[in-house]
């Protein structure tokens, strides 16, 4: 059975299309999507000597192994330009995914649907796809091993657009979304907002612009829980 986190990845792609996995750690999310007929192709990646034969060794017993096609490198540059509709980035952290993205925006853009799951600093990615002019099509929110994890879809996109504070940080729609999880979520974030804004009151220097950004966030999270 393939993780909460990762079956959540297989439900925002665009079915059918051929899929790149960069980071594709033991190829788990590869193998379900070719198994389940959920794409006809998989490009899977890593980087590293030893995550990349990891990666081989996971696959190796794969039914639907010659429809998985293994490659080593650094984010796109595994890729030609426009080879795949679906590009999946999960298990690194928001700028690593910022990083990949940006050693070319062109050929980035020559790929349909994007879905991340950054595991840090989502409002990384979140504040650089909305200076792109990338829309933020769906976020999703799933527990796994008492962990909450997000995920983020997206496409190219020339129209920047604005987000607040609060929704560069915790994600435009997860602020307003039905998911079962979002109290939680919030109250995570409310919680992290307030730590920090205590510790900034102590500090022996105060950031009185940072303050006054924490005191907003506070409210403005506490109105929505209301």
């Amino acid at each position: 059975m393939l993780s909460q986190r990762l079956l959540m990845l297989t439900e925002m792609i665009i079915m059918g299309k051929p899929t790149a996995d960069i980071g594709a750690d033991h190829g788990e999310l590869a193998k379900f999507l070719i198994e389940k007929q959920l794409a006809p192709q998989v490009m899977a990646s890593e980087l590293g000597d030893g995550p990349y034969m990891r990666l081989l060794d996971g696959l190796k017993h794969s039914p639907g192994r010659e429809m998985i096609e293994v490659r080593q490198g650094n984010g796109l540059t595994v890729l030609e330009p426009g080879e795949v509709v679906n590009v999946v980035i999960a298990g690194l952290g928001g700028d690593a995914m910022v990083d990949i993205l940006s050693r070319d925006w062109q050929k980035a853009a020559s790929y349909k649907r994007y879905v991340f799951q950054p595991m840090s600093r989502p409002w990384s990615l979140r504040r650089k796809l909305s200076q792109k002019g990338w829309p933020i099509l769906e976020e999703r929110l799933v527990e796994d091993n008492g962990r909450l994890f997000i995920a983020i879809s997206s496409s190219p996109g020339n129209k920047p657009y604005r987000l607040s504070a609060l929704e560069i940080d915790m994600g435009p729609l997860l602020l307003w979304s039905e998911n079962k999880l979002r109290t939680r979520y919030l109250k995570f974030y409310l919680q992290k907002y307030r730590q920090a804004y205590l510790g900034l009151l102590k500090a022996e220097t105060m950031n009185v612009s940072l303050l006054d950004e924490y005191h907003s966030k506070i409210k403005e999270l506490e109105a929505i829980l209301r």
